[in-house]
């Protein structure tokens, strides 16, 4: 199976998304370890423009939002066409001491939960990836588009690590994105 281009109706635009979702969805826990390997805490914190996140809120965010992914999935998978919560991401950046929190128990709670929720969704049957929430904003979700859009997530942010990190390690200018 190939990467291809598919449309997120959370994103709300069409995504490059990998053809092997579980995979995808279980490296991403190594793939933060790995991008603060080495890093001092100044690099954690550095942003590197005005609108960008650092290191440290990039990870904080994919740690919360591993929370409200799995209760999503939980909801649907459970309740008969549930309404999924909503949040305010640039709300709990700010709210849940971001700038001053630990990586690495974020990413161990990450990684509990991401393991948690695939173990999950590997128990259902292949039927129950066609139940549907509601969302206030997005519409009805099947939780096959809900498991898509959080590895989509993933690879979104992962990017902006990537990015981030390269212009801590002066690889490449802050203004190049």
């Amino acid at each position: 199976m190939t990467d291809g281009r598919v449309y997120c109706p959370i994103c709300q635009a069409e995504v490059e998304r990998p053809a092997d979702l579980w995979a995808a969805a279980a490296r991403t826990a190594g793939r933060l370890y790995r991008a603060i390997r080495g890093l001092t805490e100044a690099d954690l914190a550095y942003r590197p423009r005005a609108d960008a996140w650092s290191i440290r809120e990039i990870i904080l965010h994919l740690a919360d939002t591993e929370l409200v992914h799995g209760y999503r999935l939980r909801r649907a998978l459970a309740e008969d066409s549930p309404e999924l919560p909503t949040f305010d991401p640039t709300a709990w950046a700010a709210r849940a001491a971001y700038d001053r929190r630990e990586v690495r128990p974020a990413i161990a709670g990450f990684r509990a939960l991401r393991l948690a929720t695939l173990d999950l969704l590997r128990s259902v049957e292949p039927a129950a990836f066609e139940r549907v929430g509601r969302h206030p904003r997005f519409g009805p979700l099947t939780v096959g588009q809900l498991f898509g859009h959080l590895v989509d997530h993933d690879l979104e942010h992962l990017r902006q690590l990537e990015w981030t990190r390269a212009v801590v390690e002066g690889k490449i200018e802050p203004a190049s994105s």
